[in-house]
Order: C-alpha cells, then sequence, then structure tokens
C-alpha cells in the first residue's frame, strides 16, 4: 500500500497540489509556480505510464525509475484526474503535452468504467480499491465529477446522458438520488474526533465547487451549492484544532520508514495489503508519535480551511477568513515532517 514510506500518496497529494499551482500561476504569473506546476505534471503522467493494468495509476514510483507498489485506490485516481484537468485549464501545457494528458485521462477512466468503476491495481489480478458508485457525498461527487469530465474531453454526448441519468439514480439504502445525498453535505463529525479525514474528503469538495460553477440547470445547481456549503460548515468546526499546535513541539519523528520492514510479510492481494497496512498505522504511530499529531494539529485543519474556502459563500468567509489567516501564520513550516502541509498553498490562494 505504501502507507508511511515517502513515496505514498503522490496522485492524491501532487493532483491537489497541482491545484493550488495552477491557481497560484493564474494570480502571479510567475516562472516558479509554472516550472513547479509542468514538473508535478510530468510526475502524475509518470505515475498513470507504470505497470501494465489499464486503468492503475501507481501511488509512487521508486529510485529505480519503474518499481512501485500493486495497490492504487480511488483516492489515488480521482485527484490524479482532478489535477491533470485543473492544469488543462490553464495555459500551461504544451499542445503536445495537452493532447498526451487527454488522451491519458480518457483512456483511464474509461478503463475504470469498464471495471465497473472500481480502481484496479496492478497486476490486475492483485484486486481494486475503492468504488465510486458508493451511496456517499464523496463518491457521488467524484462519480458526476468524471462524467463530465470526459464529456467536456471528448465531446460524446453518451457522458452527458450518464451524468443526468446518475444524478437522478436511487442509492443505497435511502434509496434516494445522488442529487439528495449530495445536497445533505458532507458529515465530518465533531471537533474533537481524530479520525475525521478531512484531507480525503476535501477533494470531493473541489469537484463540487467545479460542478457548481459550470452545471447548467439551475435548480441542480442550487442543490449542489447546498451541499457544497452544507459541507463547509461542517468542516468549520474542525478549524480549531489548530490551536493544539506547539511550534516547540519535540515529539520523536523518525525519518526512516524501515523498522516496518520487521512486520513486513507477503500479501496476494489487495484486501491482504490494506490489512496489513493498518496493523503497521499502529507501529507507526507509536514509533512516531509527531505522525499523528501533525495529522490532527496542521493537515486536518489545513484542509478543513480549504473546505470553508471552495464554497465560495461570503457569509463562511466573513465568519472563518480571519482564523483561517492566523492559521497560516501560526506554523512554522520549516519543522514539519510530514508533507499535507501543501494544501497551505491552495488555502491561501483560494482565500484571495
Amino acid at each position: 500500500m505504501s502507507w508511511s514510506t515517502p513515496i505514498e500518496d503522490g496522485p492524491l497529494f501532487g493532483g491537489l497540489y497541482l491545484h493550488g499551482l495552477c491557481r497560484r500561476w493564474q494570480v502571479r504569473r510567475d516562472e516558479e509556480a509554472a516550472g513547479k506546476a509542468r514538473r508535478i505534471a510530468a510526475g502524475l503522467m509518470k505515475l498513470s505510464e507504470l505497470g501494465a493494468t489499464e486503468g492503475f495509476i501507481g501511488r509512487g514510483v521508486a529510485a529505480d525509475g519503474s518499481g512501485h507498489y500493486p495497490a492504487s485506490s480511488e483516492d489515488q485516481m480521482f485527484p490524479w484526474v482532478y489535477g491533470l484537468c485543473r492544469y488543462l485549464g490553464t495555459e500551461l501545457p504544451s499542445a503536445d503535452e495537452r493532447k498526451r494528458v487527454v488522451t491519458k485521462i480518457v483512456a483511464t477512466v474509461e478503463a475504470v468504467e469498464k471495471n465497473r468503476w472500481r480502481v484496479p491495481c496492478d497486476p490486475a489480478g492483485f484486486g481494486e480499491r475503492g468504488d465510486l458508485t458508493r451511496a456517499t457525498v464523496h463518491d457521488a461527487v467524484r462519480l458526476l465529477f468524471l462524467l463530465r469530465t470526459m464529456h467536456a474531453l471528448t465531446g460524446e454526448d453518451r457522458w452527458l446522458r450518464e451524468f443526468r441519468a446518475r444524478l437522478e439514480e436511487r442509492v443505497g439504502k435511502g434509496n434516494r438520488t445522488r442529487l439528495e445525498v449530495i445536497e445533505d453535505g458532507l458529515d465530518l463529525g465533531p471537533s474533537d474526533k481524530k479520525d475525521t479525514f478531512i484531507w480525503t474528503n476535501a477533494m470531493s469538495q473541489a469537484a463540487l465547487r467545479v460542478l457548481v460553477d459550470e452545471v447548467e440547470d439551475d435548480g441542480v445547481r442550487a442543490k449542489l451549492r447546498r451541499g457544497l456549503v452544507a459541507g463547509a460548515r461542517s468542516a468549520a468546526p474542525h478549524l480549531v484544532r489548530a490551536h493544539r499546535w506547539d511550534n516547540a513541539s519535540t515529539l520523536r519523528f523518525d525519518v526512516d520508514w524501515r523498522f516496518l520492514k520487521a512486520s513486513w510479510k507477503p500479501q496476494q492481494s489487495c484486501a491482504e495489503a490494506i490489512a496489513l497496512a493498518r496493523e503497521q498505522l499502529s507501529l507507526w504511530a507509536a514509533h512516531n508519535p509527531r505522525s499523528p499529531y501533525e495529522d490532527d494539529t496542521v493537515r486536518e485543519p489545513l484542509f478543513a480551511a480549504w473546505i470553508v474556502l471552495l464554497s465560495g459563500d461570503a457569509g463562511l468567509r466573513a465568519e472563518y477568513g480571519p482564523e483561517i489567516e492566523a492559521m497560516l501564520q501560526r506554523y512554522d513550516w520549516s519543522h514539519l515532517y510530514t508533507a499535507t502541509f501543501f494544501v497551505a498553498v491552495n488555502v491561501f490562494y483560494e482565500g484571495l
């Protein structure tokens, strides 16, 4: 699974960071942002070229340039698509690069569609991870975004027809339409609940913002916007987590992740890989208490801030803007160990 190794979450972090870099470039038009965006886009393309399974997006690549962990997931594949789509929305890619990126996105989404909207591993016999047809706000938004994206990239009407059908399709035990599910918004729980996974839910809120901006039907757009704002209201209480951050903290963080190799055992399927990875998470946290500390006090409140600002709601921005600004000034960025603070770029440029 690559969890807790230096090459984990390449498409997840890279895709969402690319969004922030593109926003920065659109505001500043600086060569540094342009160069970083092009570098990240090239890395995302590299991750899509690993392995031999159509639709597989590698989590990272080893120093040999080809070695990779076999398991991907919907939380890797989706931000890979999302980030590259934001990149295509700028003038940064060359004509040849634009063509390559479009071709790869279309081929990847078509492969996932053929796989029943489940993301394959490499080799395919290792299994699959995630199901984009699930009756959750998170998955409903991602599926609809992919369908709209495919219509935009291919011009094929079938994608738009499926978008409309999936929007009104009744799903889950509640027998509700996806539009009704989305309208409820994310439920991220109370601020004292640590395992909220705001960071992974943020990608669907970024996608929902795109849908709100692009959907033509006023009635549908109004319901999508209600879901977007509801998700932002659910994220806002988690901003207080940043108050627990202490720049003087000396909690241990061992950058050498290889101590986990002692607990390694062969895995014959994605299910076995997930089981082992979950076992190792507790070992990782016990060995490196700084890691869950940064997750709780840096990662989650920063991603919550991005969700609040993505809502575009003037009232929420006015209410929480000063707290978000103070958050960005709170951290000593040079003393952070975990990479998820990259989303500060997204927060800053969304807040302008």
